[in-house]
């Protein structure tokens, strides 16, 4: 009796279940961390070559340079997370600054200006969501030939060479509003808008849904059209302001202004945790990866790297965060199959 009350008390006692991270942790832990530690690396690095790249003023330039594919991202994150793709906001950017540069040489009112190339941006989007949705257009293909035709209108309306900027747009260049430059404040408030669109409203979760899986989205009763459409007339009308932006910083309507900007913004949207598959990505990242090439950047600069290498950077940032989110993919995938 009393060996049997002492085996008793010596059984094991049951392990308990260690906690699961929860999806925002980990997000955390595998996203945001490595970017924000990217981001002071790289600051550090900037900072012990020259003492001025971490001033009040430099930070400020750096936030106010990357405001427009700050705004970008925004729309771009909704296309990416609903499994779609916009290879033309750069070309779009170019003819949205050159027509913003003309209505504001015709003296038309500052608000006029920009209602008109929001919509022409959102009709732009409008076009793209229906030939998407209705005819099952490939959007890679689609927005590659929108690229190609936003360009040649650009430079045709410019004649191939920068408006100058008379006046009307002066705010954008020097104004400054709750202490900090307009370009940033405008960055912020679009940021905030498509942050609480994508993650606390019904409309972000269909998004969501949309990316994951189109099919299973529809069955259970998303209007995977509208949403479609919605979204690339979001992207549209927010590439419109980021023309604005761009347009008013530089002080000219470029034709060739945006040219690039289409890969910097995926760069930067895929650094910041979104896969390319869909159904995936937060606003939070997207930011944060826009704000680690605008470091880079700047980071080139103050280490007097020629700019014959900044292509090589950029290039070198796409194909590494491309294949980590493919590996990531793939590693889910894998343990879903494990457990099924």
């Amino acid at each position: 009796m009393q060996t049997t009350e002492i085996e008793m008390t010596r059984r094991p006692r049951p392990s308990t279940p260690r906690p699961r991270l929860t999806p925002a942790t980990r997000e955390y832990l595998h996203v945001y961390l490595p970017l924000l530690a990217i981001i002071v690396a790289l600051s550090a690095i900037a900072y012990a070559n020259n003492s001025a790249f971490l001033t009040s003023t430099n930070i400020e330039r750096m936030l106010t340079a990357s405001a427009a594919l700050g705004i970008l991202a925004i729309g771009q994150t909704l296309l990416l997370v609903g499994g779609q793709l916009d290879l033309s906001v750069g070309s779009l950017v170019s003819l949205g600054s050159v027509i913003t540069a003309t209505l504001v040489a015709a003296h038309l009112p500052g608000a006029v200006v920009v209602l008109t190339v929001v919509v022409v941006g959102a009709a732009s989007g409008v076009l793209w969501g229906l030939l998407v949705s209705l005819l099952r257009v490939p959007p890679f293909i689609l927005t590659l030939g929108g690229l190609a035709v936003f360009a040649s209108v650009a430079l045709t309306l410019a004649n191939s060479t920068p408006i100058a900027l008379p006046t009307g747009l002066e705010w954008l260049q020097s104004g400054s509003y709750l202490g900090m430059r307009a370009p940033i404040l405008i960055w912020l408030l679009c940021l905030i808008f498509g942050g609480v669109l994508l993650h606390f409203t019904r409309f972000g979760r269909n998004v969501y849904a949309l990316g994951a899986n189109e099919e299973a989205a529809f069955l259970a009763g998303v209007a995977t059209v509208r949403t479609k459409i919605m979204i690339y007339v979001l992207n549209g009308g927010l590439a419109g302001i980021a023309s604005v932006v761009i347009t008013g910083r530089v002080g000219a309507g470029d034709p060739r202004g945006g040219v690039g900007l289409e890969l910097m913004v995926i760069a930067a949207i895929v650094l910041g945790g979104s896969s390319l598959a869909g159904g995936r990505g937060s606003m939070l990242g997207s930011m944060l990866g826009v704000i680690v090439l605008g470091v880079v950047t700047s980071a080139l600069t103050f280490l007097n790297v020629p700019d014959s290498y900044d292509q090589l950077v950029f290039g070198g940032i796409l194909i590494v965060a491309v294949s980590v989110t493919a590996v990531a993919e793939l590693r889910r995938h894998r343990k879903v199959r494990l457990r099924a």
